[in-house]
């Protein structure tokens, strides 16, 4: 991807349902983990598990920035001045600009993160920062349209607390051909460049058009599990997460309190500036138990793309499993000296709240 992809803040409140893998790694128990940073939201709930060791890389500088900022919100606040901080529902309902500005003085963040989000803090008054991201910005324009077309059922799709009555609902209340009308128009390649990628996304090599993609996940999405659960879904259709059911995993009190001890018991965070390639090379041997590679290897091709996975291969314990996220392309990749063991966890990709992406798990094997 180009340089100007990774000039600003892509990611703020992040773009994956991370409650499946700390799912995965609760069962797992790693020691050493490795993984994508994203914006730290996809990261962080990782520690939960109590790992000894967390890395996470990235190429965007902005996003390690923010890995930091949340780590040490994390570090550093109790539970509700961190739902404050980073305005999660019901916390987004009153001005604390104050008080953020407070908190973020006390937060002990490298020179770079301090300068760069004093910045970013001042610009946007001191509000959160949860929906500053390009890829949130994106949703809060498209989910414009959507409440334009759909009207009251772009609130109604978000009030179901019991799964069969959201399926009736669906079958036979819900506008689908509307529906429809909104994933032609905006579901495309060249909105989402439009709109975010420019000119960088992802190259499709999945047999279903860009709508029918989009359409199946949002069947799944609407008849697998709560609407009102999914914080992707508070962000199609209102373009926040508008109450405490939508929230990520990030935002668990019992997920915020592992990860806190995690850190209090002497876990090891590591946020380099790094890509995948480089960063396997240096942790070859490292005995990396779990790897969460986020859905990176769907923008790559090449050399790259055929042996990614026999590079991060060096850097796995024997047993180590790796997470991947395809989006739109399913990487044509060499998994020899891997058992694939998706199969076992399907229950927790099944329950996955953006259902965007098709997860693959791998587990090394001996020679």
């Amino acid at each position: 991807m180009t340089q100007e992809y990774f000039s600003d803040l892509n990611y703020s409140l992040g773009n994956e349902d991370t409650d499946m893998e700390v799912a995965i790694v609760n069962k797992l128990k790693p020691k050493k983990v490795f993984t994508i940073a994203g914006c730290g939201s996809r990261a962080l709930p990782l520690l939960s598990c109590a790992p000894d060791e967390l890395t996470c890389i990235d190429v965007a500088k902005p996003q390690l920035l923010i890995t930091e900022l949340r780590l040490k919100t994390l570090e550093t606040l109790n539970y509700q001045d961190f739902m404050t901080f980073w305005g999660f529902s019901p916390y987004d309902k009153t001005d604390f600009s104050d008080r953020r500005k407070e908190m973020f003085q006390r937060l002990n963040l490298s020179s770079e993160a301090r300068e760069y989000f004093s910045e970013y803090f001042s610009r946007v008054n001191w509000g959160s920062l949860l929906y500053e991201g390009k890829w949130e910005k994106t949703f809060s324009i498209m989910s414009k349209v959507v409440r334009l077309i759909l009207g009251k059922h772009a609130r109604k799709a978000l009030e179901f607390d019991n799964l069969e009555n959201q399926i009736d609902y669906y079958n036979n209340e819900f506008p689908r051909g509307k529906w429809k009308l909104i994933l032609f128009a905006l579901g495309n390649k060249s909105v989402f460049n439009a709109l975010l990628y420019k000119g960088d996304f992802i190259k499709k090599n999945v047999p279903e058009s860009h709508f029918d993609y989009y359409r199946e996940a949002y069947d799944r999405l609407f008849t697998q599990g709560l609407v009102n659960e999914s914080f992707f879904m508070h962000l199609c259709f209102q373009g926040k997460i508008i109450n405490e059911h939508g929230n990520t995993v990030e935002a668990d009190q019992e997920t915020f309190h592992a990860c806190q001890a995690a850190l209090e018991g002497g876990c090891k965070v590591n946020i380099l500036n790094q890509d995948l390639s480089t960063a396997a090379k240096n942790l070859e041997g490292q005995n990396i138990d779990y790897a969460s590679l986020s859905d990176v290897p769907s923008y790559f091709s090449g050399d790259l793309e055929k042996n990614f996975m026999q590079e991060v291969r060096g850097m796995l314990s024997e047993g180590g499993v790796v997470v991947l996220r395809n989006y739109l392309r399913e990487p044509e990749v060499d998994t020899s000296g891997y058992e694939e063991i998706t199969l076992k966890f399907s229950e927790e990709i099944r329950s996955e709240k953006v259902q965007m992406y098709k997860v693959r798990i791998y587990q090394k094997v001996s020679d």
